[in-house]
């Protein structure tokens, strides 16, 4: 039996403020709402990068139960590619990112990893450097 075709579809972050997230997202790297789900529990916003509307996707989900959503130590980044790494960092970060690790070479990448405002790790790329 042949093993079933799957392709990858989404990313679900959860935040604490749907207003300042989407501002975020939206804001920094470009992302807008493609469908929403507002539902008696949750709200979620299924959000694309221009040109990639059919994903993976970014979703953002808030509890209206108001219930923690800190981030732990259990998960690793999301990967995000850029042709302007430090623009994309300096952007990051005025808009409330906190940088971790600064940009540096590796090889003929480039890489940076920022936390957003809610904690949540994103590792931006910038291939063909160096």
């Amino acid at each position: 039996m042949p093993a079933p075709t799957v392709k990858l579809s989404f990313f679900k972050l959860n935040v604490p403020d749907m207003d300042a997230a989407l501002a975020f997202y939206r804001g920094v790297f470009g992302f807008e709402i493609t469908q929403t789900f507002d539902e008696d529990a949750f709200l979620e916003h299924i959000m694309a990068l221009p040109g990639q509307e059919a994903g993976p996707n970014l979703l953002l989900v808030a509890y209206k139960d108001g219930r923690d959503v800190s981030v732990g130590p259990g998960h690793g980044p999301v990967g995000l590619v850029t042709d302007d790494i430090d623009a994309l960092c300096a952007k990051a970060v005025e808009a409330g990112a906190n940088p971790i690790v600064p940009v540096f070479d590796m090889g003929a990448v480039r890489v940076g990893i920022v936390l957003d405002p809610w904690g949540h790790e994103l590792e931006l790329l910038q291939f063909g450097a160096g």
